[in-house]
């Protein structure tokens, strides 16, 4: 809760512990008020309101208004009933403090501080590929249009506010929780409080000058999120003194808003999931954006597009990374442009099986525990009453099998080749990105692993960290050679064999 909420709820209960106790002194009862009125105020004007909170504030006007009005009597003793008087009293309390846990597993999230030297900016581009219709509408002069941001090593933003994570403009923003919310099977009101959210990026801050380019991390998401998701990780990278650039691969995210007001949504008209085809729809089109704008990053370092980065970027290090299907993409860009020099892929199946790979740069495979598990269970034999615990026919199961031994290959050649795979205990899919700091349901939910939101995305930056220090910095690397005692969940299965 913040900390207006806090004081708030404190003083509310105050005000009812003062009913409760049938003693309306008139000093206290008075100063009670006082604190509550002042607390309300302050609350809705400098953080502002939020749903969660709506019964604190119906118990906070209500017991102000008993306490103000019965003070003033000579006789304090209520003429009401005490049976219904201490009901009353009960039930305010009670949505008081359910009032209360909502706000806490609702939260007003913020993002965890990066830790590193610098501070962290932000800056948005549009850019459109005229050699490139877009495959996702039906109208013929449709060209692919691309939202990317950037987060870098920032100047002294003293003067600057921090960015909200999602966006400020009223209808932009309804767009957005309306996407998530449709998702999520909520009314989109639900997330409203999303507003509030800040991250540590400072909007068009000034970059850094420094004596040599920064490397650079080209970003996907995952099938149907977005970049927005993923800032959390961009901003760790950036204070580290990296250039990250995410990618919202349109039509294929909740929602993404671009500067003239066009608001575009999910879309899987064309979409093809088939792992085993040497050519994937979506994983093509994906790949060709994180190619368009790898060129496009080469004319605003050489200064043929204007902007602060120009000399800034170091092309020579640049590394690819994604999560869930943004994975595969990095691992299909990475594998098949020669200007990326590192890549590291989360919690992803691999697409285009039927390939025969030969690794020759590093590679990083991170898993959830469930995908590895599930993978795992995938070796031995499933019987008759497991497959229909699962819904699957023995033919299906069969797929699955194929399509996992043929991963295995893969996983196998990276590994053999100097590439890492590790997995992370207590983690899901959701893991990887930044919801599993947006709410403690998202553990309940499934959403997310058991393990602590903060905890998964402080593991999973530092390992990213020190892949890209050893691979495009030439430093560390030391977490990522095997088990190590300060992150007990996170396994290296190829460490003592596979």
């Amino acid at each position: 809760m913040r900390p207006l909420e806090i004081i708030l709820v404190i003083a509310c209960l105050c005000l009812l512990v003062h009913l409760f106790s049938g003693k309306l002194m008139k000093k206290t009862g008075l100063a009670a008020v006082a604190a509550s009125v002042a607390a309300l105020a302050l609350h809705v004007v400098v953080e502002g309101y939020r749903w969660q909170m709506g019964f604190i504030y119906v118990s906070s006007v209500l017991a102000s208004i008993i306490v103000g009005v019965g003070s003033r009597r000579r006789n304090n003793r209520s003429r009401v009933w005490k049976p219904i008087k201490f009901a009353f009293y009960s039930i305010m309390v009670i949505f008081t403090l359910g009032s209360a846990v909502l706000s806490i597993y609702l939260p007003v999230f913020n993002l965890p501080k990066p830790n590193g030297q610098y501070a962290v900016g932000t800056e948005s581009f549009h850019f459109m590929d005229v050699n490139r219709d877009e495959t996702f509408t039906t109208m013929k002069e449709d060209k692919r249009q691309l939202m990317v941001q950037l987060w870098y090593p920032a100047e002294a933003t003293a003067d600057k506010k921090q960015s909200p994570i999602f966006p400020t403009e009223d209808a932009v923003f309804k767009e957005f929780i309306g996407a998530y919310a449709e998702t999520f099977k909520v009314p989109a009101i639900t997330l409203d409080y999303w507003k509030y959210a800040k991250s540590n990026a400072y909007k068009d801050a000034k970059i850094v000058t420094s004596a040599v380019p920064y490397p650079v991390v080209m970003l996907s998401h995952g099938f149907g999120t977005g970049k927005v998701i993923h800032a959390g990780q961009a901003e760790s990278l950036a204070s580290h003194g990296y250039i990250v650039v995410a990618i919202d691969h349109t039509y294929n995210t909740m929602a993404t808003a671009f500067p003239d007001g066009n608001i575009t949504k999910f879309s899987d008209a064309k979409t093809d999931m088939d792992r085993n085809t040497n050519s994937n729809v979506t994983l093509d089109i994906w790949a060709n954006d994180v190619k368009f704008v790898l060129k496009q990053l080469k004319q605003i370092n050489e200064g043929q597009l204007s902007s602060q980065f120009t000399g800034k970027l170091d092309m020579g290090n640049v590394g690819v990374m994604g999560h869930s299907i943004g994975g595969a993409t990095a691992f299909k860009s990475y594998y098949s442009n020669p200007d990326l020099k590192a890549g590291v892929l989360m919690d992803s199946s691999m697409f285009e099986l039927e390939k025969t790979y030969d690794i020759t740069k590093p590679f990083m495979i991170m898993e959830a525990e469930n995908t590895f598990e599930i993978r795992e269970k995938s070796k031995k034999f499933i019987t008759d009453e497991e497959l229909k615990e699962i819904s699957l026919t023995r033919e299906e199961m069969n797929g699955i099998i194929e399509d996992n031994n043929k991963q295995y290959k893969i996983i196998d050649h990276i590994v053999d080749r100097g590439g890492t795979m590790i997995y992370i205990e207590g983690t899901k899919h959701f893991n990887f990105t930044d919801l599993q700091m947006y709410t403690p349901l998202a553990s309940i939910m499934g959403i997310t692993g058991e393990l602590d939101g903060n905890r998964g995305a402080f593991i999973v930056n530092q390992y990213v960290l020190d892949f890209f220090n050893k691979h495009l910095k030439g430093t560390e690397g030391e977490i990522i050679k095997g088990s190590n005692p300060k992150f007990p969940e996170v396994k290296f299965p190829y460490e003592d064999g596979h």
